[in-house]
């Protein structure tokens, strides 16, 4: 038997393919597949001393078959072999299988054997797990070779190869020769497969999560994993989420840096330099639109996150005190020391209190339950934020919403989609702590609310409702009153919308001009009337939540709040802008119910004015005239009486010696008053002569003018 084997191995040297060819395929079957196998120990000695290296050198024969037989024996002798065998031959089996996808182009050219090539490298992770390490270098540039194989399941292969490397390979190892491999699996992210995209995104995952790993190549990742976000299959933006949250627990466990001397201050140092940004890719796939298949999944880790840095933040301060004592000791022992060699104590300055030492904060549970109709998907199934989870998205608000904000303006309508999508999960999960954030918030919700996409143009509305339900009334009106300039400081001009995003445009070209918007938004003052209707309409969201699924949602207004943003009102009658102050009057009517009485005058006012032009649509008003008229035990016919008495000689005063220009609403509203009156306009026909034969005299009244009167004293 001996013989005969020697034989058939001597043969797997010779010139002749089809010698080659069948000697190696006699081999198989007479050591591994006959009936009489010979013993473990003999094969042991026949492999090590005579049969690997033409086995091995088999692997680049010029027979498919050589090569492919070659490949099925050296998997099974790995697991017949004892560990310490396998280890010895690995420099030669590692050297001949790894020069087979090694180099571009593959000397490898059957895509079925550059696979099962790969299965082999695979097998012997499992068999030789961490004795494979010194063979890091090699191994990884292999697989950065082997994942621009154009066979999905090669791509798939090299993914799972890349976990065990993960997993058996020092990670310092990997952080210095892992750049070629990293690249290349940032590549596979775009493969047309989204399996493919998916075991990428798996291995890359298992790759960072060492420390060393992940704070060297993490900054190439990350800009790659912006477009997962909307990855068309919901399975890879499952996994994403998934990864992130594994990454943030790892991340939040690695020994914090300590506090740099140097005055040339880069900013955070070590896991903290890219918690930020992990965290807005996972607040990203929480706004996902697959809600329940995706969006849940991230806020679920969000909440894991935040329980895991909440624990952190405690461990740190107990160390922190711990160290804060054994200063205090020592320095007790010190000052002991000098009083009883000296007699006397120098008194020393008493020391601040190491604000390191306190526990960190929690902010107050907030009341969920009271906003749910007005709260997105998936915070409507019930799975609200928790305290310790606003706590920790208030810590990173500062780098995450500008962020956010600037894609709310961007050119893409998918990107302004997402990041209106997005804010809406921040605006949730911060609730009224986004309070130090509102000029930035609100001024791109002007902005957006504008967008020409309806989605981007709904949601940023209802993120205003939101807005409007998180904070409190007073503060929200002190801001807007500051937009619309009636609440700016010193004599300064305001920050417009065109020196915020400045474009030029040339026929069908825009030309916008990139630069940073956060930082004027403390000027901003709407200044065209564009702005202004613009600002109107998100006005009349704060003041009466709505949600185009649930409904209204009731938060009553103070009285000071009713006059103060009557007032905003009263300054934004202009025609242009009257459907917009409409909306804004019907949104306080709703709100403030009975805090409007007091100033219904005010109120009525200004439907007079909607109603008396062509802008607004009458049925809206009249049913805000009804709605007022309900609120205060009255019909319309005794609100327009009871007005007559009361604002016509305010409406009248100088009207018969100065003519009003076509431009002023007075004509209208008197026009508006008188007719619905009734017989109460009677008493006061002496006073209403002079005015109408002044207004509609026909040496300077323009036609239209005289035109309305004569038609109202008819």
């Amino acid at each position: 038997f001996l013989l005969s084997v020697r034989r058939d191995i001597n043969c797997l040297c010779d010139n002749d393919r089809a010698v080659r060819r069948g000697a190696v395929v006699k081999l198989e079957k007479a050591l591994l597949s006959g009936g009489k196998s010979p013993s473990p120990e003999y094969l042991h000695r026949l492999f090590l001393e005579e049969l690997h290296k033409p086995l091995f050198r088999m692997f680049a024969d010029q027979g498919e078959k050589c090569r492919e037989v070659s490949l099925s024996m050296t998997l099974r002798f790995a697991d017949l072999l004892p560990l310490q065998d396998v280890e010895n031959v690995l420099p030669l089996l590692l050297a001949a299988l790894l020069g087979r996808f090694r180099s571009h182009p593959f000397p490898e050219q059957s895509e079925e054997l550059r696979l099962e090539a790969l299965r082999v490298l695979s097998h012997l992770f499992d068999v030789c797990k961490e004795k494979l390490n010194p063979f890091a270098s090699d191994i990884l540039d292999a697989l950065s070779k082997a994942l621009t194989d154009s066979c999905p399941d090669a791509k798939k292969e090299c993914c799972e190869i890349t976990k065990k490397v993960s997993q058996y390979f020092d990670a310092e190892r990997v952080s210095r020769a892992g750049s070629p491999l990293v690249a290349s699996l940032l590549a596979n992210l775009k493969h047309q497969q989204w399996k493919v995209r998916r075991a990428t995104l798996e291995s890359i995952g298992a790759l960072l999560l060492q420390e060393a790993t992940m704070m060297d190549h993490m900054e190439d990742v990350l800009p790659h994993l912006n477009a997962l976000l909307s990855d068309r299959t919901p399975g890879v933006r499952q996994s994403l989420a998934e990864i992130l949250e594994r990454w943030l627990l790892k991340g939040l466990s690695f020994r914090v840096l300590p506090a740099s001397n140097s005055f040339d201050d880069d900013g955070p140092e070590g896991f903290e330099k890219f918690e930020s940004r992990l965290l807005i890719l996972l607040l990203g796939v929480a706004a996902d639109e697959e809600a329940e298949q995706v969006g849940a999944i991230a806020l679920g880790g969000l909440e894991r996150v935040a329980v895991l840095k909440h624990e952190v933040l405690m461990k740190r301060a107990a160390k922190e005190r711990e160290r804060e004592e054994a200063r205090r000791k020592a320095k007790e022992a010190r000052e002991a020391k000098a009083t009883a060699d000296q007699g006397y104590m120098e008194q020393e300055p008493e020391e601040h209190k190491n604000p390191k030492c306190q526990d960190p904060e929690v902010v107050a549970a907030f009341d969920y339950p009271s906003v749910l109709p007005l709260l997105p998907e998936p915070f409507k199934a019930g799975r609200l934020p928790a305290p310790l989870t606003s706590t920790y998205v208030k810590m990173h608000l500062g780098n995450i919403l500008p962020q956010v904000l600037g894609n709310l303006t961007q050119w893409t309508t998918d990107i302004r989609e997402a990041a209106a999508r997005l804010l809406q999960v921040v605006l949730v999960v911060a609730n009224k702590h986004i309070a130090p954030f509102l000029d930035a918030v609100l001024v791109h919700l002007y902005k957006a609310q504008a967008d020409d996409d309806q989605k981007v143009s709904s949601i940023s509305r209802l993120c205003a409702s939101m807005v409007g339900v998180f904070l409190e009334p007073e503060m929200v009106l002190e801001v807007v009153g500051k937009h619309l300039g009636l609440k700016h400081e010193g004599q300064r001009k305001g920050t417009s919308f065109d020196e915020l995003w400045p474009q030029d445009k040339h026929g069908r070209q825009t030309t916008r001009t990139v630069q940073d918007v956060l930082s004027g938004v403390k000027n901003f003052a709407a200044t065209t009337a564009e702005s202004r209707r613009q600002v109107f309409i998100v006005l009349a969201k704060l003041l009466h939540p709505t949600s185009a699924t649930s409904g209204d949602f009731q938060r009553p207004l103070k009285k000071p709040e009713v006059k103060l943003a009557l007032r905003f009102l009263e300054e934004g009658v202009r025609s242009e802008l009257l459907p917009a102050v409409l909306a804004a009057t019907e949104s306080l009517l709703k709100a403030g119910q009975g805090a409007c009485l007091d100033d219904w005058p005010r109120v009525f006012d200004l439907l007079l004015r909607m109603k008396s032009g062509e802008e607004c649509n009458l049925q809206t008003v009249d049913a805000n005239i009804d709605h007022l008229a309900r609120l205060l035990g009255r019909s319309q016919l005794q609100l327009y009486e009871e007005h007559l008495r009361s604002r016509l000689g305010e409406l009248l005063q100088g009207a018969d010696a100065v003519l009003w220009e076509d431009t002023s609403p007075n004509r209208h509203i008197l026009e508006t008053l008188l007719r619905n009156a009734g017989a109460a306009v009677a008493e006061h026909v002496g006073k209403l002569m002079p005015v109408l034969a002044r207004q509609a005299s026909p040496e300077d009244a323009s036609a239209s003018a005289r035109g309305d009167l004569l038609g109202l004293v008819h």
